[in-house]
């Protein structure tokens, strides 16, 4: 926050200073450059989604890759897996679904854990035809 922020700015003025042989009459501004929001976002769930691959890749054998987005809204966060498309439609999801809720869980749990402001997101599940499981 704002004390990480000044210690910041103290530092990189001691830095600056001993690189400057002598006084200048003047005081050294620092400015700090803000992140874009999707910047800070990105980092701001980079711990989530580590916890979503190992985690779900342990649980779940069908488990192939990740991806996420954050554009468009809201934040697309992708389960690939090797799932056959089923030929009927309920035995389909029942894998699907039972990835989604735990992938669901994690993100409610470590979300609360780091303190992350909550925001729209869909967790999609696709096949091994990389189509989007219902």
């Amino acid at each position: 926050g704002k004390e990480i922020e000044e210690h910041l700015t103290q530092e990189i003025e001691e830095l600056i200073a001993q690189k400057i042989p002598y006084k200048l009459n003047t005081n050294l501004e620092v400015k700090f450059q803000k992140v874009s929001e999707s910047t800070l976002l990105d980092q701001e769930w980079q711990p989530i989604f580590d916890v979503i691959r190992v985690e779900t890749e342990k649980k779940f054998e069908e488990y192939k890759g990740f991806a996420y987005s954050f554009h468009p809204e809201p934040l697309q966060i992708i389960i690939k897996t090797d799932l056959n498309t089923p030929k009927w439609f309920r035995n389909s999801n029942k894998k699907a679904n039972q990835i989604k809720k735990y992938v669901n869980k994690i993100i409610e749990l470590k979300r609360k854990e780091l303190s992350i402001k909550e925001i729209p997101y869909e967790i999609i599940v696709r096949d091994k035809n990389t189509k989007k499981i219902k």
